[in-house]
């Protein structure tokens, strides 16, 4: 039983003042798109899955949104909070969405979601609010996984562990810490590689169970 985040572009290319209307990423492309994106929070059993809550996002970033707010809303409404909602970070929205579905009293103690919320920072969000993580990661320089006290990127990671022999599925695993939490304690983590079956690359899961 798993909580599923993600993250869904909602092109709307052809627009050009719609209200709060953005310059949005496109994971699987890698372009900029008009548009909006939708970040769901769902529940999971691994056949199913059913949608908890839902934010329409603009964007972060006022230099990204192509059209304004519209003026004269009341600040009381639900319409103003949604509003103001679609203009902050996705990855803030996550972690509050986590919170809500744990004080509902989901019995899911796992969120599951792609590399593109995979960031240390988040994920010591996560579990700080009792969740643990299961995600895939991606290899970037700017993100560091402490090994034997040294910072190591994903690739540096992979290319200082020990690989199994032949061709076994799971190449490699190794326990890091992915910094500290509030109170200064490393938070733990372990590092799964696996084959790629569409080529002869690996692939990254993370899990902070």
């Amino acid at each position: 039983k798993v909580l599923i985040a993600d993250d869904t572009l909602y092109s709307r290319d052809r627009s050009k003042r719609v209200e709060l209307l953005a310059r949005v990423h496109d994971h699987n492309t890698g372009r900029y798109v008009r548009g909006f994106r939708m970040l769901t929070l769902g529940w999971s059993d691994g056949n199913s899955f059913i949608p908890m809550m839902l934010s329409m996002l603009s964007s972060a970033k006022k230099e990204n949104r192509l059209a304004p707010m519209r003026d004269g809303i009341d600040k009381r409404t639900s319409g103003y909070q949604r509003r103001k909602e679609s203009m902050r970070k996705s990855t803030d929205i996550l972690v509050e969405m986590v919170s809500l579905a744990m004080k509902a009293g989901t019995a899911a103690r796992h969120l599951v979601f792609d590399s593109w919320f995979a960031f240390p920072d988040i994920i010591r969000r996560i579990k700080a609010l009792g969740m643990d993580t299961v995600c895939m990661l991606k290899d970037t320089k700017n993100v560091k996984y402490e090994l034997n006290g040294w910072p190591l990127t994903l690739k540096e990671l992979y290319n200082n562990v020990r690989k199994r022999r032949g061709r076994a599925k799971v190449l490699a695993e190794v326990l890091v810490t992915i910094g500290q939490d509030e109170h200064g304690i490393p938070v733990p983590a372990k590092v799964v590689f696996v084959r790629d079956r569409n080529s002869k690359k690996w692939l990254a899961l993370l899990s902070t169970d």
